[in-house]
């Protein structure tokens, strides 16, 4: 059983040292068939970006030329070479990690980032460039390749890794620096201007630039106009990340007998998959990261993780919260209640490009959230797509953040323990009574509050919230039966060994309209609705291995005002 290339990102480490590899080499093939130089390259956070530049590096550098059969032998390009291989010297920039706490900082660490690159060409080649290191970026950068020229007897492929970096946590809460370190005199669009200086007389032959949302492009444009995007491009849907038959070979040749594919891939797909990147893309995408994380706790435990969300992904998908800060808070905040409960964006042109100059409409935002990896493409409409949550993982991401929304509006202080002890009275005792409590306590706190808008969909948004907040359930809402939906649907979570599973009926009837005849109305419409919960095969084999437990719930405002066990 080959080992895991969980963390890793060096391709050339990856195939010396054993690593198990899923062939993505065929897009090298696929990038220079475009004829198109200059390419970016966009996917979500953990998604294997860096693996596919170490890719790009060791395939094109010409200091691996003699490692060619060793490193790409048992690949794609290595039986199908193109002439471009082991061509170029490979000036390499990696934009993360730098403070972004003020001007003179982000400045400072920028430089740093172009100086260490330059230091690693000069090592890597053993050659020595004269260059000042004071000054403005672009000034270093513009002197490097002016007597780079003089050094070498070939051409440059510059590749840039996080381009957007810096940017993307700039735009989160310092627009101001954001907008005047890429603005017509910024810096950095600056610097990308000396780039564009190296292609026009021949130095630079090739760029690839990766990262995660195109925020910077339009103000980069007008200096650095040459670069193709291919994020959106059908051939590259399946460029990173995985195909459900890769991660079958990723499982079988990781795993072998120690996993049952029948499964755990249901599991995998429902937590991971479901990105898709153009409307016609023929395969949906499982995020690498999260898959390779799964595998991995499987290998060391034999068991499937009991944590599915990776820590890493975690911490770096719960930056959510600042994206809807972005311009328009409660415009923002209308749409995250629109995802939470379910409804899809529906036809929603992606913007290519942003300028700050520009008004940063809804579309906008919509269009950050699917270059993030908050939302995905369900299919297309007219020239347009229609937009849904990718998977599970994400799910729960936005549920949390919608739990802090939730908080600060109410000025209501939840007991996460409290919470707990609650949820876990219900799934081994089947009691609802205290997650109910706390959910009218929410919503009582909340019920002074001018903007919000009781609704059923309010209350059931706040009701799965807080079901969610405590992974012991996979929670699902609008959960398709026969001729409808249910509600609410408490199913098995792998790792949590619950009783009791669930099924809520939730109505509301607002005030200032409720009789008791409107009231025995909506109960009888619940029960219905509950008993077609036997058209489902998988209730009804949960129902089997344990107490299905099925409720009505009932709300007047902010009151429960019935509960009935069916």
């Amino acid at each position: 059983m080959k080992k895991l290339p969980y963390g890793i990102s060096d391709y050339r480490t990856l195939v010396k040292q054993g690593y198990l590899y899923v062939d993505k080499t065929k897009y090298i093939e696929i990038i220079e068939a475009s004829g198109e130089p200059y390419i970016v390259f966009l996917r979500p956070r953990r998604f294997g970006k860096s693996l596919f530049t170490s890719v790009l590096e060791a395939y094109y550098d010409l200091q691996y030329q003699d490692e060619f059969a060793k490193l790409f032998g048992h690949t794609y390009i290595g039986q199908h070479p193109t002439t471009e291989r082991n061509k170029y010297y490979i000036l390499k920039f990696n934009f993360s990690g730098m403070n972004t706490d003020t001007k003179e900082k982000l400045v400072s660490g920028f430089s740093k980032k172009i100086l260490d690159a330059m230091d690693e060409f000069q090592i890597k080649y053993g050659i020595k460039i004269k260059y000042n290191p004071a000054g403005m970026p672009s000034e270093i950068f513009q002197e490097f390749l002016t007597n780079m020229q003089r050094e070498i007897k070939g051409s440059l492929y510059v590749m840039i890794d996080e381009y957007d970096h810096f940017a993307n946590e700039l735009l989160s809460y310092q627009v101001e620096l954001f907008e005047e370190t890429i603005s017509r005199t910024g810096f950095v669009r600056k610097w990308y201007e000396i780039l564009k200086e190296g292609t026009a007389n021949g130095l630079i032959q090739r760029i690839y630039i990766t990262g995660v949302s195109p925020i910077t492009l339009d103000s980069l444009t007008s200096g650095f106009n040459i670069a193709k995007n291919k994020t959106r491009s059908i051939e590259m849907n399946e460029c990173l990340g995985f195909t459900e038959t890769e991660v079958k070979y990723i499982l079988q040749e990781a795993l072998g007998a120690k996993i049952d594919l029948t499964k755990e891939m249901p599991i995998l797909k429902r937590y991971y998959n479901g990105y898709l990147f153009n409307k016609n893309g023929s395969n949906r995408i499982f995020n690498s990261d999260m898959v390779l994380y799964y595998a991995s706790e499987y290998k060391n435990s034999g068991a499937a993780p009991e944590g599915l969300i990776d820590p890493n992904v975690s911490s770096d998908y719960n930056k959510i919260a600042n994206l809807f800060n972005l311009q328009n808070r409660e415009r923002n905040l209308g749409i995250l209640q629109e995802i939470i409960e379910g409804q899809v964006q529906e036809g929603v042109t992606i913007t290519p490009e942003y300028s700050l100059a520009k008004e940063f409409t809804s579309e906008d935002f919509k269009s950050l959230l699917f270059y993030l990896g908050f939302l995905t493409i369900k299919d297309g409409i007219i020239n347009m797509v229609n937009l849904q949550v990718p998977n599970y993982v994400i799910k729960e991401l936005y549920f949390d953040f919608f739990g802090q929304v939730i908080k600060k509006a109410a000025h209501y202080d939840l007991d996460i323990a409290k919470l707990k002890k609650a949820l876990i009275d219900l799934a081994l005792k089947g009691e609802i009574n205290g997650y109910l409590a706390i959910v009218q306590t929410t919503l009582n706190k909340l019920s002074n509050r001018d903007f919000i808008k009781f609704d059923e969909k309010y209350v059931k948004a706040i009701m799965i919230t807080y079901l969610m907040m405590s992974k012991i359930y996979y929670v699902k809402s609008e959960y398709e039966v026969n001729d409808g939906y249910l509600d609410i649907v408490l199913l098995p979570r792998v790792g949590a060994e619950t009783k009791y599973n669930a099924i809520f009926e939730v109505k509301y009837i607002k005030k200032e309209e409720f009789n008791e005849k409107l009231l025995a109305k909506k109960i009888s419409a619940a029960k219905d609705q509950l008993q077609r919960y036997q058209t489902a095969a998988e209730l009804r084999e949960i129902e089997k291995q344990n107490i299905l437990k099925k409720w009505i719930v009932v709300f007047c405002k902010d009151e429960l005002i019935h509960l009935e066990g069916v």
